[in-house]
C-alpha cells in the first residue's frame, strides 16, 4: 500500500536588505556637531571645532536626501548649534578683552600724570581704590650716638600720613613704606636710632576703613639741601605715588 507523498513548499525568497543610502554622511553630520558643541566654549580651539561643525552641517544636508532623515537632520541642528555657540563665545571674549584693554589704558593715566606732576611735601595722592598717602615737610633730626648707618652727615624726619578711604582693611605690611628713596638721585638710606629723636616709628599694624595711621621715617642724606624723592606702593605692579621736592 503505498501513501501519496507531501508537497514540499518552498519558503518564500527573502528580499535582500535595501542598503542604506548617505547613512555613513548621516552619522559623520552627528559626530562633527557633537565635537562643535563640546568645543564651542573653548576659545581659539572653536576654531577648529566650528569648521569641522561646518562641514558636519554640508554632509548633514546631503544625508537628508537619503535613508537616514531623522539622524541626519540631528546631525544638522547639533551643526548648526555649534557654529551659533562659536561665534557667541569669540564675542563675548572679544568684548571681554576690550574691557580690559580699555581698564588698561584708563589705569596708565594716573601713572603718567603722576609722572608729569608728582605731588610734593604736604599733598596727598590717592589711589583709585580711594586709599591714600599724604607726606608732611621734612624736619632736621640729630641722630643719636648709636645711629646707623653710621657717619651721617645729615638727617632728615618724614611724618606720614595713610588714610583708609576703602570699604576694607589694610594691612601696612603691604605698603611700601617710603623704602625707594632718594637724595639728588641717589639712593638713601632710612636711619635707625634707638636713642635720638631720628627714630622712625613705622610698624605693620591694621588700618580700618576711614582710619588713618601716622608714622615717622628719617633718612639719611647729604650735607647740603637738595631735592628729595619718596615713593610709596600699596601693592605689587599697582600705581605708585612718587613725593618730590626740597628736603
Amino acid at each position: 500500500m503505498t501513501y501519496p507523498t507531501q508537497p514540499v513548499y518552498a519558503p518564500p525568497p527573502v528580499a535582500p536588505p535595501k542598503p542604506s543610502r548617505f547613512g555613513a554622511l548621516a552619522w559623520s553630520a552627528l559626530i562633527l556637531g557633537i565635537v562643535g558643541v563640546v568645543g564651542s566654549p573653548v576659545i581659539v580651539f572653536n576654531n577648529l571645532t566650528a569648521i569641522a561643525a561646518f562641514v558636519g552641517l554640508v554632509l548633514g544636508i546631503i544625508a537628508l536626501f537619503g535613508t537616514r532623515k531623522i539622524l541626519a537632520a540631528i546631525g544638522v541642528v547639533l551643526c548648526v548649534l555649534a557654529i551659533v555657540f562659536t561665534v557667541v563665545a569669540q564675542q563675548a571674549a572679544v568684548e571681554e578683552l576690550d574691557k580690559i584693554l580699555d581698564q588698561g589704558v584708563v589705569s596708565e593715566t594716573p601713572k603718567q600724570q603722576a609722572l608729569v606732576d608728582p605731588p610734593t611735601w604736604g599733598k596727598r595722592f590717592t589711589w583709585a581704590n580711594g586709599l591714600s598717602v599724604e607726606v608732611a615737610a621734612p624736619v632736621a633730626c640729630t641722630p643719636g650716638q648709636y645711629a646707623a648707618p653710621q657717619d651721617i652727615a645729615r638727617a632728615v624726619k618724614f611724618k606720614v600720613t595713610i588714610t583708609n578711604g576703602t570699604s576694607a582693611a589694610f594691612e601696612t605690611a603691604l605698603l611700601s613704606l617710603g623704602n625707594d628713596a632718594q637724595f639728588n638721585s641717589q639712593k638713601v638710606s632710612k636711619v635707625f636710632d634707638s636713642n635720638g629723636d631720628c627714630n622712625s616709628t613705622v610698624d605693620n599694624t591694621t588700618v580700618l576703613p576711614g582710619k588713618t595711621y601716622t608714622y615717622e621715617v628719617a633718612y639719611s642724606v647729604g650735607a647740603e639741601r637738595g631735592e628729595m624723592q619718596l615713593v610709596f606702593e600699596p601693592t605689587f605692579n599697582s600705581d605708585k605715588a612718587v613725593f618730590v621736592g626740597q628736603a
